[in-house]
């Protein structure tokens, strides 16, 4: 398929998206996920596929188009993080995610989607309690096409928290689910550690290919 036509298949699937009124809804369960096709990014293994390898506490620069292979990048550039806490540990665990995840000192980034996105969604670890934090709860803001219209804000309390480990590490999943494209994610965050970034493309990787498909035979007939 011709780059070209590809990108003009996606906008005019997004321009036809986009001026429809936006509805979202709060996702606060992975299983969520489960009827849809997604994909699932653990931060165990950096944008090739090899193994990090960092031992207890430890942290890594993460360029920001590390995963860009995978449909999206940071901004400005963040770090992988071992965190030094067994509260911490034990909140991963429960969330099926092994050690390694999104440090907790990065408070203000964003992730810009290179592809429409329907939902998205983290496994959050969070200390409200840790003192000086900017934002002791995780907000999520989702953006539309234009990158500049919000399409939802949620926040890191009430349902979305599984429960609480020790004096005050909570756990739990939070997203949002959109019927418009989501092509970059605000977050803003205090002692907060993400993991197991989920998200569902829109359309599905396989729908985009028959639709290419087709408007690249429209487009043979119409030259013959």
């Amino acid at each position: 398929m011709k780059k070209g036509a590809f990108t003009f298949l996606i906008a005019v699937v997004a321009s036809s998206f986009s001026s429809l009124p936006a509805s979202a809804t709060i996702i606060t369960d992975s299983d969520f996920f489960s009827e849809i096709t997604h994909m699932v990014i653990t931060f165990e293994t950096d944008g090739m596929g090899n193994k990090l390898n960092l031992g207890w506490g430890q942290a890594q620069s993460m360029p920001s188009d590390e995963y860009a292979y995978y449909g999206f990048t940071f901004e400005p550039d963040i770090m992988w993080v071992n965190n030094g806490s067994s509260a911490f540990d034990k909140a991963q665990a429960i969330g099926g995610s092994p050690e390694i995840g999104i440090s907790t000192e990065f408070d203000d980034f964003i992730i810009n989607m290179s592809f429409p996105t329907r939902a998205f969604g983290f496994w959050v670890i969070n200390d409200p309690a840790a003192e000086n934090e900017p934002y002791p709860y995780l907000t999520l803001q989702a953006y539309g096409v234009d990158g500049l219209i919000e399409i939802e804000e949620v926040t890191f309390e009430g349902d979305a928290i599984d429960g609480v480990i020790g004096s005050s590490v909570e756990y739990g999943f939070l997203g949002i689910d959109s019927d418009q494209f989501i092509t970059s994610i605000h977050v803003t965050k205090g002692a907060t550690m993400l993991d197991n970034f989920t998200y569902s493309p829109i359309p599905e990787p396989a729908t985009v290919i028959l639709l290419g498909l087709g408007f690249l035979v429209i487009l043979r007939k119409r030259h013959k």
